[in-house]
């Protein structure tokens, strides 16, 4: 199979395509700055941490080449506080512009400022705009993508005429960060992108640290028992991430398991929550299920919590499940490809057929029943997170990527 960068001559040998590609990379080194787009306002959070540390880092890359970086939100507000300490400039700016007059402010800004590098976050590999941009002075265009979800791979004519419009000049990024190996292989095999142009950068997160506060204040505040057995969860309260099944679930235990001590904490907000709260009122189980909607302190319940649940339908590589492993967890996660990513079946957590809700209900009763058993799976989840999972490893892949990509 012959193989290569879109960008160079075809009719190589996968060797030859591959130094090839290599040369024209090293002879297309760019001079200029590099422009950071935000998809939301400065004062919106989600897992957005990350992508400003990616920021942050890039922007120390630049400089080092005497570049500078610039950051673009679609409106501003406050600046995180790594934003601001850093040495990033900021602007109000919709890139590449959605109106004729947004497009020409994006335009004026990227050659006055002598913009030749964008990075992008969840945007498609493919897209006309790309081709506005490289007119307007892009050179380099390249996209990490965090978004979610399992996709089977594409074959046969379709397949055949995606993979030659992910190789077009000019209407293509220059490269991807994928944020797993499962998520390169989906991007290979589904999206058709060149392999060569797919790069892992493992997500990772810092170590969780317990709480300053007991136990018994963390519960109190919540309005929960002391002797409680805690399931938490945390996340968006979104169709997608599934609370309603967890509910659903808790209701199946309160059936098989009367009067039991388990108590499901739901955090976050979002647009599902005033139906989840009406879901649990209407099965009676305001006892067994607390859904205080957004906290800020999330992660300090954590160290409140016996066990986790993440029942969502679809992950890039979630945060919160390493989370959870990494605050001494075992977790609960469906036969997803894209959630259970991280978790060893009956070794750091269970993995459950994703709809069937008495196995799910089964797994959680055996965690109920003994405390030992929890504490053996949660010392297995956090060994393991602490060493594959961490802020650090997540940063030096991505230093190095930022090497061969920028």
């Amino acid at each position: 199979m012959m193989v290569g960068c879109y960008h160079c001559s075809a009719g190589l040998s996968a060797t030859e395509a591959s130094q090839t590609c290599m040369e024209h990379r090293m002879t297309q080194r760019r001079t200029g700055n590099i422009l950071l787009v935000s998809n939301y306002p400065s004062d919106v959070g989600y897992a957005w941490w990350l992508m400003e540390h990616f920021w942050v880092l890039l922007a120390e890359h630049f400089s080092q080449k005497g570049q500078s970086a610039y950051l673009a939100y679609p409106s501003i507000t406050k600046l995180p506080s790594t934003i601001k300490e850093s040495s990033i400039k900021t602007v109000e700016l919709n890139v590449p512009g959605q109106t004729e007059s947004e497009r020409q402010t994006a335009k004026s800004f990227i050659k006055q400022h002598n913009i030749t590098d964008l990075y992008l976050t969840d945007r498609a590999w493919f897209s006309v705009d790309y081709a506005r941009l490289r007119a307007w002075g892009v050179k380099n265009i390249v996209v990490h993508d965090h978004t979610p979800g399992d996709r089977p791979a594409i074959g046969g004519l379709k397949g055949c005429v995606k993979a030659l419009r992910h190789r077009l000049p000019l209407a293509c990024a220059d490269a991807q960060l994928c944020v797993s190996d499962l998520m390169k292989k989906r991007s290979i095999h589904n999206g058709r992108i060149p392999s060569e142009r797919c790069q892992v950068v493992q997500n990772g997160i810092p170590p969780v640290t317990p709480s300053e506060h007991t136990r018994e204040a963390l519960l109190s505040s919540l309005d929960i028992p002391a002797d409680s057995t805690v399931c938490i969860t945390t996340g968006r309260a979104h169709p997608y991430k599934r609370f309603d099944f967890i509910i659903d679930v808790a209701a199946e235990l309160q059936r098989t398991l009367p009067n039991n001590k388990l108590v499901f904490l739901l955090i976050g907000n979002g647009p599902a929550l005033e139906k989840l709260r009406e879901k649990v009122a209407k099965a009676g189980l305001e006892r067994n299920i607390r859904l205080p909607g957004f906290r800020s302190d999330a992660k300090e319940f954590l160290s409140a919590a016996d066990f986790a649940m993440h029942a969502a339908l679809g992950e890039g590589f979630s945060l919160s499940i390493v989370e959870y492993m990494s605050a001494a967890l075992p977790v609960l996660v469906p036969d997803i490809p894209s959630v259970k990513q991280a978790i060893d079946h009956d070794l750091n957590g269970f993995v459950y057929s994703k709809d069937d809700v008495k196995q799910a209900a089964d797994y959680i009763r055996a965690l109920y029943s003994s405390e030992s058993y929890r504490k053996k799976l949660g010392a297995n989840a956090k060994r393991k997170a602490d060493a594959r999972y961490t802020l650090d490893n997540c940063t030096r892949e991505f230093k190095a990527a930022c090497q061969q990509v920028f």
